[in-house]
């Protein structure tokens, strides 16, 4: 367990009301690392004579915050059944947020042994009282079968519940990867949005992916029967007439269940009605942490990490007017450092983007994910960054929503679980009145570019695969877009990519474990 106080010069730099104090110079990682903290009461003035002591709160904060407020806390990966005992008092007296936080101490284990049956029956309390992370969290246990009766039917419904999503899911997706098409919302009145495909009177190929959770049974193009491969990737060639003409796919899975993907192909160049940016989403500040790791010194150095981080920062910068911090070649306590850094400078409505390239790793035991950073030695974790030292500090962070994109190996460690996904059919004012809904929820998500697999450096030229695919779909977007559906275009786009090369890699996106996702997704808002 850590010690109760850090140092005597850390007290006297207690933080004042209004938020976090300047980060304080020359801490260590151990001060930087994300704490259970159970604060002291507060002493209120009750008129002139008399004062009332609030009751304490838990709450997870970087230790050396902790210490400043005098609190007493505890590392939940060293000292498990101490940080236990700091939120168990406020679970068993029926407070929602602790009774998912116990359920996610046993969920990932007090001692050496995960007790996934315990963590349901914490959760089931959270959730009978309406707490959205303990929804997602019970929904996990069932989808896998861990603790509870696997039931992906009772998963699912869990999982649309905490997005606030009725009816079942239907997971029928249509998508054009070459040229990069993001089809924009069709009108109230269902009109064909216009998309500019090849020159005037050219005859151009298309290139896509169609996919289906139940299989996909026919795709057709135009009412014409279309080819396709095992991987779902399909290709077919369209005349753009001066006046455009209509493009519409239609795929049929094994159920029965029908998508349909339909726009108006139009010459570059030609006159467009002009879109709407905003639609009415809240004014967002969006803040942006990208960390490229690649000149190692234990580990093989590598090719894009750094080039990827700069086309990212511009492309952040000057399409979706986020402020972003880049950082590279970093060490573990230089990571640690720039999330603290963050913490002084985001505020409760804001929306935060994590990007990390560089090596990853995994430890065949726990199956925990690490990222590694530059001064990471080969056979030795302990200045490695654990996927729930990332998770702890993403938690400990008061903004609306959080996106992590991580492109290393074993990445999808940190992200292995269901998203619920929104009503693809709604169109017009009811699309965009959804949109605002989960612009509002708190959501914790991660992109990651492959599962539990090693994954490639390079082959995109200047970019690894995963990072070219990102950035030419973010390049595609014209309007504000939910982060499920640019994954769906990303995915699609990265398996053409992949299948030439013969790659075998699947990027994954889904809500991070235990780092406090509720509900929603992060939405990317085009500026112009």
């Amino acid at each position: 367990m850590l010690r109760r106080l850090l140092t005597l010069s850390a007290l006297a730099l207690a933080a004042c009301a209004g938020g976090p104090a300047p980060l304080p110079a020359n801490l260590s990682e151990e001060q930087l690392m994300i704490v259970d903290c159970l604060l002291p009461g507060q002493v209120r003035q009750l008129g002139n004579f008399a004062t009332s002591l609030s009751a304490r709160r838990p709450q997870k904060l970087p230790a050396y915050e902790c210490a400043q407020a005098g609190g007493e806390f505890a590392l939940a990966t060293r000292d498990p059944a101490r940080a236990l005992a700091i939120w168990l008092p406020f679970a068993q007296q029926g407070n929602a947020e602790a009774q998912t936080q116990v359920g996610e101490m046993y969920e990932r284990g007090i001692g050496a042994v995960a007790d996934p049956a315990t963590a349901a029956t914490w959760y089931a309390k959270a959730v009978a009282q309406g707490d959205s992370r303990a929804m997602i969290n019970l929904a996990s246990l069932h989808e896998r079968g861990l603790g509870v009766k696997r039931d992906p039917v009772l998963a699912a419904r869990l999982f649309r519940q905490a997005s606030g999503q009725g009816g079942e899911p239907g997971r029928i997706t249509i998508h054009v990867v070459d040229p990069v098409v993001v089809v924009p919302t069709p009108g109230a009145d269902g009109a064909a949005p216009l998309v500019p495909l090849g020159g005037q009177g050219e005859r151009r190929e298309i290139r896509g992916k169609v996919s289906s959770d139940a299989g996909v049974r026919q795709l057709m193009f135009n009412n014409k029967p279309l080819a396709v491969d095992s991987q779902g990737l399909f290709r077919t060639e369209i005349e753009v007439p001066p006046g455009g003409t209509e493009a519409r796919f239609t795929a049929t899975d094994r159920q029965g269940g029908q998508a349909t993907l339909n726009f108006r192909a139009v010459p570059r160049g030609a006159t467009a009605p002009p879109t709407k940016l905003n639609h009415g989403l809240p004014n967002t500040r969006y803040h942006a942490l990208l960390i490229a790791n690649q000149a190692y010194r234990h580990w093989p150095k590598l090719n894009n990490p750094v080039n990827d981080a700069q086309d990212l920062k511009r492309m952040l910068e000057q399409r979706y007017g986020f402020e972003v911090t880049l950082i590279s070649d970093v060490s573990r306590r230089e990571t640690f450092a720039a999330f603290n850094a963050l913490r002084t400078k985001v505020k409760p409505e804001d929306n935060l983007l994590v990007f990390y390239a560089g090596h990853g790793d995994i430890e065949e035991t726990t199956q925990r994910g690490y990222w590694v950073p530059v001064d990471g030695e080969k056979d030795n974790r302990s200045n490695w960054i654990s996927v729930v030292d990332v998770t702890d500090q993403i938690n400990a962070l008061g903004v609306r929503q959080v996106l992590v994109i991580a492109d290393s190996c074993y990445s999808g460690t940190m992200a292995r679980t269901a998203l619920p996904v929104a009503d693809a059919d709604l169109v017009g004012e009811r699309h965009w009145d959804a949109l605002r809904a989960i612009s509002q929820l708190r959501a914790r998500v991660a992109m990651t570019s492959g599962g539990l697999e090693p994954v490639v450096d390079g082959g995109a030229g200047r970019n690894s695969l995963f990072a070219g695919s990102l950035l030419d779909v973010l390049d595609a977007v014209r309007e504000p877009i939910e982060t499920r559906r640019l994954f769906d275009s990303v995915a699609a786009r990265f398996s053409l990519r992949a299948q030439r090369l013969r790659v075998q890699q699947k990027p994954q996106y889904a809500p991070i474990r235990f780092a406090g996702h509720e509900a929603g997704d992060f939405i990317f808002v085009p500026k112009r």
